[in-house]
This record gives C-alpha cells, structure tokens and sequence, in this order.
C-alpha cells in the first residue's frame, strides 16, 4: 500500500475537537500527510424562515457561517504550528455526499476521516445516512472514529474472509497491505483475523433452506478456510503471533477480540455477500452500528 498523504477530515457542525478530530490530527503527524477540513453546516429552521424573511434568512446564514469559519481557521492555525499542511472550507449543504466525493477526486485523497454518525436499525431501513452512503460509494478508504480511542492506533486489527472467489482473495490482500501500511506509518502492532462461522459456512455451501448433510461438511470447510487463512498470512510474511484464526459468530466474536485485545482499529472491506446482506447491511455496516471500535473500510475496486 501506498503511504497516506492527503487526509480530509469531515469536521462536526458543533465547532468541537471531536474524536476523528483528533484522529485526523494525530495521523497527519505521524504521517507527515497533508491534511484538508470539510465542514457542511445546515440549519433546517433557518431554511424554513427563508420562506418569510429571505434576507433575514440570508444574513443569519451567512452569520453563522462565518463563525464556524473563523473556528476552523484557528484550528488549522494551530496545526500549522504543529508542522502540518493544512487547508479548511465550509459550505451550506444538507446532503453533502455528491460534494464530498468531488473533493476526493479534486484533492486526490488518500483516507477520508469522518466521525461515526449512529441512525437507529429502523430509520436504516428508509433514511440511508451518510455514513453508509460513504461505506458503498467512496473510492477511497473511509475511516469511522468512535469516541473514547488513542488519537493514533496502537493496534491495528485486519478482519478478512477467506470464503470465496477471486475477487475476494483480491480484496483480502488489499486489506492486509492497508493494515500493515497504517500499522507501519503509526508505529502500531497488527492482528489478522478471520472468524470461521459454522452456520455461514452451511449457507455458503449449500443455500438457505438445506439441512446440513454431515458434519464431515463442516469439517471439509473450517479446513479449507484455514489454509486459506494461512496462506493469505504466508503471502503478507504475518507473523505466527499475529494470526488469530477464530470460530463463532463473525459480529460478536471480532467484536470481543477487539475489545479483549484493545485494538484501535478494524480494516475490513465492504464487499457485498448478496441480497440478505445488502438488506441487513455489509459485515463492516453491521460492525460499525454493533459496537464502539472504529473502522477503516476498504471498497473492492481499491487498489492501495
């Protein structure tokens, strides 16, 4: 993988250094990467008082714009201070997806740093949020900070799937050289993980609605997935020590291992199994709405 070396920060509306904040900050450190700070403020009340006051509405909007204006250009006075290179703008925006994605092909962004925005299962279901949006269609790796990390990841832990064709062999080296570059830029330790699922692995072999035949099925495809496994750590030169080949179901047990190994941080991809998983959401989707870790998410079509 290439070392990061354009970082852009969605910045919260609520003028606060909040974790991606300060995780942004702390990789451009460490990286000696050039950081931008996006802001998208929208204010729905002042929208609606537009209808009755325009100019009132126009100057209000403008007022507020300029505050957060100045907050962010003291912020990245300070970072200047500090040695990086930093730019800031601010727009007025409700949806800011279309915008976001031209500022990463404009800039040539290498890591998008965006704090986690949590939306009940529910309101998924009908309201995408941008989160998930930014999951599906970012060229670039997304990088979801929950609150209450280290500013810089200490350990980094790389979940792959080793079930599957080509593509997803593809997309699991992608993965690994993500992890080990970020790892490396942070000085940070690595875990490789996989997790074999005895229920998935039936789905996977036989379709829903089919009773397992044997367990001699079961124990053809833990075995396959475990050279798999181990080949995939042979090609990257993992360690013995950092290969974590795990059984149980995928979300609880990641989740524990992160938690028990205190990592800072899960790379994982954000492929698409089929249309269960397209209507529930994606492994990383359904990680980043289950649990407290942050998430670096690596789309297919990534090269690193």
């Amino acid at each position: 993988m290439s070392e990061y070396r354009r970082l852009l920060l969605l910045a919260p509306p609520e003028m606060r250094r909040s974790p991606a904040f300060e995780r942004a900050e702390a990789l451009a450190l460490a990286m000696g990467a050039s950081l931008h700070i996006m802001a998208f403020d929208f204010v729905d009340s002042l929208e609606v008082a537009a209808l009755f006051d325009p100019d009132a509405m126009t100057r209000a909007r403008d007022g507020y714009l300029e505050l957060h204006r100045r907050w962010l250009h003291l912020e990245a006075d300070r970072l200047r201070c500090q040695g990086v290179d930093v730019s800031s703008n601010i727009l007025w925006c409700r949806h800011p997806r279309k915008q976001i994605l031209e500022y990463i092909h404009d800039l040539k962004i290498d890591l998008l740093i965006k704090d986690v925005h949590l939306e009940s299962g529910l309101k998924r279901l009908f309201v995408t949020p941008l989160d998930w949006q930014l999951l599906r269609d970012c060229p670039v790796p997304v990088h979801l900070v929950a609150a209450g990390l280290n500013p810089l990841p200490r350990h980094v832990v790389v979940a792959v799937d080793v079930r599957g064709d080509a593509a997803a062999e593809a997309l699991n080296d992608t993965l690994v050289r993500t992890g080990q570059g970020l790892a490396r830029q942070c000085g940070a330790t690595l875990s490789l993980v996989h997790v074999h699922d005895k229920a998935r692995s039936y789905v996977h072999e036989m379709g829903w609605g089919t009773l397992p035949m044997a367990d001699g099925l079961e124990m053809a495809s833990r075995a396959d997935a475990l050279q798999a496994f181990k080949e995939l750590a042979n090609r990257h030169a993992i360690e013995k020590n950092q290969r974590h080949f795990l059984s149980g179901t995928v979300l609880e047990t990641i989740n524990t291992f992160v938690s028990q190994s205190e990592g800072d941080i899960i790379v994982l991809g954000t492929r698409h199994a089929g249309v269960l998983e397209n209507i529930l959401g994606s492994t990383a989707e359904n990680i980043l709405y289950r649990s407290a870790s942050s998430i670096l998410a690596v789309s297919p079509g990534y090269a690193g």
